[in-house]
């Protein structure tokens, strides 16, 4: 009752992965039918995980295959975005920051940063 391994799963297309989970669910509907008779199945347990296992890799390759899709693109779905915190996501970017007002570039203009020569 060794179960499937993940590292052959991440190696077969969608259709194998789908009918691998269709052959499991079958599996564990059995089992569940068997246990009624029979109160300790440990193969039940291994079934759960596979479906898991198959299901998670399922999903990333669906999640990698989206995620290829907007490389590149301007905006991006909020679940793929970097996660950070929340006061990080509302912080200005760096070209925002360094921005300056009208009254900032006309202060400075004015009164520019005094250069002092040292005589040696």
């Amino acid at each position: 009752m060794a179960g499937v391994k993940a590292y052959e799963l991440k190696t077969k297309s969608k259709e194998e992965l789908e009918n691998q989970l269709v052959e499991l669910k079958k599996e564990l509907a059995n089992l569940n039918v068997q246990k009624l008779t029979k109160p300790s199945l440990p193969k039940i347990h291994t079934i759960k995980k596979d479906i898991a296992k198959v299901l998670t890799v399922i999903n990333l390759n669906q999640r990698a295959s989206v995620r290829a899709f907007y490389a590149g693109k301007k905006y991006q779905p909020k679940d793929l975005r970097a996660k950070k915190t929340r006061a990080i996501r509302r912080r200005l970017t760096k070209y925002e920051a360094g921005l300056k007002t009208v009254k900032q570039q006309k202060k400075a203009a004015a009164f520019p940063q005094r250069k002092y020569a040292i005589k040696a």
